[in-house]
């Protein structure tokens, strides 16, 4: 191969890997952010059907009994 083509190539080359970085981590930001706007758009549509759920199936309010009964108390032995 030529001097001159040789010294092209491998001027070429660090480029090509910066180009292909650039656009790998372009399409790693669309695909999370893709992502992120799904997840946000389920987990809203979730919260809006259990305030709605809420606000027409109030949970029953049980009041709970204090535990009756008797402590016994004992010395370990070890």
């Amino acid at each position: 191969m030529n001097d001159s083509i040789k010294r092209i190539i491998e001027s070429i080359v660090p480029f090509l890997v910066i180009g292909v970085a650039v656009s790998l981590l372009i399409g790693l930001f669309i695909m999370f952010s893709y992502v992120l706007v799904w997840g946000l758009f389920i987990g809203g549509l979730l919260w809006v059907a259990t305030l709605i759920k809420n606000a027409l199936f109030p949970a029953p309010k049980v009041k709970q009994d204090t535990p009756q009964g008797r402590i016994i108390e004992h010395k370990d032995q070890d």
